[in-house]
């Protein structure tokens, strides 16, 4: 791994995550920690410092400490000047109201730009009621101030001016269709320009407007407060689609001496029971980046407030604090929202009766009048009529096209969760900073530098979510959409061959939709499709493929080495047939279906045969394994797929991405 520039001092870089278990307690450490180090913080709510201090005391009195005098005193008047600033930020009472986006000073109106037309009258109206709601105290501390589990700090290294090491804090995005923004819209038109200034509606867009509008502007020319933001949120991405992202990531970062400096991962909604792959990729990206702040949302869907300690929601939040994750959790601020016995929430409730304020908790949407809809609809107007969030509150008209009214909430709630995320990021800048206070004692867990040895999901689970740091060969189909149609021709033709996608029979296309889901797609059984993939002596295989509620069905696959030394001609439509047969033709099915929504999913033919499905093993050992044994001049290995879906009405095969490692 390159050496990191000295300016990129982020959380401790040598106590960042606690490697060992009770059993197994580190060393004592004691030593003194200059006042501008960073300090890994694990707490359970938005603490005062007082609470902070007990709360730091009680919780970890079973593990070593280091007790750092920090008596600190600012010589530098940069530092109190930056120090001055967050804290004046961290009055949220004080952020300026939001803006119907048209109306704000960076909107490019376009020539023909109607500000006053109807819907702009209804989304003002809107606007409006959510500053009203969002003021009240309440609101704020159920947003602001409390459900943030804070762990690791930014410090001054990565904010202050830095001479010729400046640099912008460096900050990526995951999420699914929520985070990129679907349901969100202020009105029709907003999101059109892709998400650049005021018009982006999605949570990250919000963010980084927000923290341009409030703490660069704060913080001035002379302190470097920009950042370089990484929007890697795409429509249906789950932990495994990350997984695959990041090999060309890290080599982007590491390439040029360069470090990923705050993750923020949303991608819970997608992940559903796929939990290993959320830790595999928090373990990749801890191990390739130590010093990274990596935040990690939970989402206030329904399944999610209502599930707060058992089933996926609680292995999740058990990896976040396993690694000393920063939590964010909206089920959480909703539940306090709707159960808290405090006064001021309980008025809250009367105020606004049988309404949710943060995100919506009824999977209906309404006409004006309140009547239901009773048919799922993802278009804007049902029957020519407005429809809206069925109990939420401020009232908000549909103006976007996608189900699932709570997975895609309006734009209220990406208003909140930006928000929450800023208030999040200065929480954290303000630690690392030593803002605190002048005159403190503070104890802090030791931390080792390594990955815990330890994990939340069974390890070898978690091993078997593969990552290819060095793929030897990837076909993917959101930059990769060539296709040759080898249907009906001379399967001998060396242009054919030796095409790296190549349909063999029937109707595969390369194809996206609406959402950007790209991928090789057939709606014919029958229909079989090639990818030759360059591998190593013992290669391991990876596919990711689309699952959904409707349309999409099963699938078959195998595998057929190839060597330069000798012409292998392509299986076509007369080979279907031997896919009925395992001793002809030995191939794995997989399921496209699932219960609800349409989401990616990976598969992964293992080259040590330790994948956790026998049959799998068996495919792999028999065409390829077994194969390369024979021959020692294999040079590639064509992988075919062929769309199984003989009977019924769900028809539909789509492939991502094929990796051979």
């Amino acid at each position: 791994m390159p050496m990191q520039p000295s300016s990129l001092r982020l959380s401790s870089s040598r106590s960042r995550r606690l490697a060992t278990s009770r059993s197994n307690p580190t060393p004592t450490l004691r030593f003194m920690v200059p006042a501008a180090a960073v300090i890994v913080l694990t707490l359970s709510t938005i603490y005062h410092q007082t609470s902070y201090l007990h709360e730091i005391k009680s919780k970890y009195s079973y593990l070593n400490k280091v007790i750092i005098d920090h008596h600190r005193t600012h010589n530098n008047e940069e530092e109190v000047k930056v120090c001055h600033n967050i804290q004046s930020l961290l009055d949220v009472s004080q952020w300026p109201d939001i803006v119907f986006f048209e109306d704000h000073p960076d909107f490019s109106k376009p020539a023909d730009h109607d500000p006053n037309r109807d819907e702009n009258v209804v989304a003002r109206e809107t606007v409006a009621e959510l500053n009203r709601i969002r003021n009240s105290v309440s609101m704020r501390e159920a947003c602001m101030r409390h459900n943030h589990l804070l762990s690791v700090s930014l410090n001054e290294g990565t904010i202050l001016e830095r001479g010729n090491n400046i640099r912008p804090l460096s900050v990526a995005v995951t999420g699914n269709s929520f985070t990129i923004g679907s349901n969100c819209g202020e009105n029709t038109v907003q999101g059109h320009s892709g998400g650049v200034g005021p018009d982006g509606c999605a949570w990250p867009h919000r963010l980084a407007q927000r923290w341009k509008e409030l703490v660069t502007r704060s913080f001035g020319n002379t302190t470097n407060s920009e950042i370089e933001w990484r929007m890697l949120q795409s429509n249906a991405q789950a932990s495994n689609n990350v997984m695959h992202r990041l090999p060309s990531l890290i080599e982007e970062y590491h390439s040029n001496n360069k470090t990923l400096d705050v993750l923020l991962l949303n991608n819970g909604i997608s992940d559903g029971s796929r939990i290993a792959w959320f830790e595999a990729v928090v373990r990749v990206v801890l191990e390739h980046f130590p010093q990274i702040v990596i935040i990690s949302l939970v989402d206030g869907i329904p399944s999610f407030v209502n599930d707060d300690t058992q089933g996926f929601l609680g292995s999740y939040t058990m990896t976040q604090d396993h690694y000393n994750i920063t939590r964010i959790d909206l089920a959480k601020m909703c539940r306090l929202l709707r159960d808290s016995d405090k006064e001021s929430y309980i008025a809250l409730r009367k105020e606004y009766p049988n309404s949710s304020l943060l995100w919506p908790q009824v999977e209906k949407l309404i006409y004006a009048n309140g009547t239901a809809l009773t048919e799922e609809f993802s278009g804007v107007k049902h029957h020519g009529l407005p429809v809206y969030w069925a109990n939420y509150t401020p009232r908000v008209e549909k103006t976007q096209f996608a189900y699932y009214p709570t997975n895609h909430p309006p734009w209220t709630t990406h208003q909140y969760v930006a928000d929450s995320v800023l208030y999040t990021l200065l929480r954290t800048l303000k630690t690392g900073m030593g803002c605190e206070g002048s005159t403190i004692q503070r104890e802090i867990v030791a931390k080792s530098s390594s990955l815990p040895e330890t994990t939340v999901a069974d390890k070898e689970e978690v091993e078997r979510c593969f990552v290819c740091l060095k793929p030897r060969d990837q076909l993917d189909a959101r930059t990769h959409n060539m296709v040759v149609n080898g249907t009906g021709m001379n399967n001998d033709d060396p242009s054919i061959l030796e095409s790296p996608v190549v349909v063999t029979c029937g109707d595969w296309k390369w194809i996206t939709d609406e959402r950007k889901r790209s991928g090789w797609q057939s709606d014919r059984a029958g229909s079989l499709i090639r990818f030759r993939l360059k591998v190593n002596e013992t290669p391991t295989m990876s596919l990711t493929y689309m699952t959904s509620h409707a349309t999409f069905g099963n699938f078959r696959l195998t595998f057929q080495p190839i060597s330069h030394a000798h012409t292998t001609p392509l299986m076509g439509c007369s080979d279907v047939e031997k896919f009925k047969n395992q001793t002809i033709l030995p191939s794995h099915g997989l399921e496209g279906r699932r219960q609800q929504f349409s989401l990616w999913d990976t598969f992964i033919f293992s080259g040590k045969l330790d994948s956790n499905d026998g049959n799998a093993n068996v495919v792999m050992k028999k065409t390829v394994l077994d194969k390369m044994d024979e021959s020692k001049d294999i040079d590639y290995i064509d992988m075919y797929v062929l769309n199984d879906n003989y009977f019924g009405d769900r028809k539909r095969v789509k492939i991502q991405t094929v990796t051979s490692c």
